[in-house]
């Protein structure tokens, strides 16, 4: 019987995919759903392109939608599979719906199959992807901040060593006992033995050498927003309480506040909401919610000390809620200087102290000068309805 080559090749044209990967250094797990049932599961090396094979070969011309959890790989799968045509989205790994008997018994294939489920029903939504520009430069900002981490291990580490030796550091050298330059200076000291100095030694090395460090990528990272966002660095400066290193975490962090189209969604990003587990009559307020940009929260809190030392209005606004909770209330001021640091990043303009106040004055302004004519509109109405010359006035009723 003679063969042919030919073959009957269907067509998926306008037919929905739904892809779930469970991402690996070394391989994915991958599970494809269409019209409410699983047509596909393999495991791949790790890659967008085999994905992208896969599916023009077995299901071509449909329209192609993945996901994945965020985590280590970063976004760099997340643009090879934009940049073939498949709608991709990352994933918060506390977003997914998982079920008591799932995470009981996890999988790479039931992840990846959960996510393909969840994503053909529409129940996942996608957390904001920076650009790969802005990742470095929060790479860099956050390299800082360990950094700063390096230091205060290291300072401590060589107090440590002073404290067990009873080395006192003298009032005339210091009297914060804050390791400063002229500090470290007059430690170079020798102890009773070679082992000894040689400790003492390497810790201020150390110290000297993070510090350092902290130096060097402090200047690089201000150079770099300077470049970017000059304006938008300014503008956060003139906020009260708000510093360099404030203003570039800030930028760092968020990029676009604009993205933010509402105040609880940027506050929960910031974390200064509460979260609440409450049942029936039962309302229980547990304070600060833990799932936050932990990189911002405490220097927004620490900025808010600052804040209410040099604005009146931030003072008084502590002072309104500092006789419940002062904790609570540093807290509100941490939100209150937020909303504020996104006001002006999104306008570009410097911070005014009575800007609200100003606002209200105008607004006061505007109303009386439209009551006024309102009232002379009335009058005037009353006089062309008056008989001859007489002021006519309506009588009630």
């Amino acid at each position: 019987m003679p063969r042919t080559n030919l073959q009957k090749q269907n067509d998926f044209s306008g037919q929905d995919f739904y892809v779930g990967l469970d991402v690996h250094k070394r391989s994915w797990s991958v599970t494809i759903r269409s019209l409410g049932i699983q047509v596909g599961h393999f495991t791949q090396p790790p890659g967008a392109e085999g994905l992208y094979d896969y599916l023009q070969r077995n299901f071509p011309g449909g329209h192609y939608h993945s996901a994945y959890e965020a985590g280590f790989c970063g976004t760099y799968a997340h643009e090879e599979l934009c940049k073939l045509g498949i709608n991709n989205i990352l994933l918060h790994a506390a977003d997914i719906p998982v079920t008591d008997k799932q995470k009981k018994n996890k999988t790479d294939l039931h992840d990846s199959r959960a996510i393909a489920e969840h994503l053909e029903r529409g129940n996942l939504h996608g957390i904001h992807v920076l650009s790969r520009d802005q990742q470095e430069l929060r790479g860099l900002f956050r390299l800082r901040q360990s950094k700063v981490a390096d230091i205060v291990r290291s300072n401590n580490k060589l107090k440590s060593f002073l404290m067990y030796h009873s080395i006192v550091i003298p009032e005339t050298v210091s009297t914060t006992g804050f390791l400063s330059v002229k500090v470290l200076d007059w430690l170079a000291i020798e102890l009773s033995s070679m082992a000894g100095t040689l400790t003492l030694q390497q810790y201020i090395a150390d110290l000297k050498y993070q510090r350092e460090q902290l130096y060097r990528i402090t200047k690089s990272l201000r150079t770099e927003i300077l470049i970017l966002h000059k304006q938008t660095y300014e503008s956060l400066l003139s906020v009260p309480g708000i510093g360099s290193i404030t203003a570039m975490g800030l930028i760092a962090e968020l990029a676009d506040f604009s993205r933010f189209d509402d105040a609880d969604k940027y506050s929960s990003y910031l974390g200064l909401c509460p979260w609440e587990d409450s049942s029936g009559d039962t309302v229980k307020t547990k304070g600060m919610q833990p799932r936050c940009n932990s990189h911002l929260r405490p220097l927004l809190i620490e900025a808010s000390w600052k804040a209410i030392s040099k604005s009146r209005s931030m003072f008084a606004y502590y002072s309104k809620h500092a006789g419940k909770d002062s904790k609570k209330a540093i807290v509100k001021v941490a939100r209150k200087l937020a909303m504020i640091a996104k006001g002006v990043a999104i306008s570009g303009k410097p911070y005014q102290e009575d800007y609200l106040k100003q606002k209200q004055q105008e607004y006061q302004k505007m109303k009386a000068l439209k009551a006024e004519r309102f009232s002379s509109g009335i009058a005037e109405q009353h006089i062309n309805k008056q008989p001859g010359t007489e002021l006519y006035v309506p009588m009630p009723g």
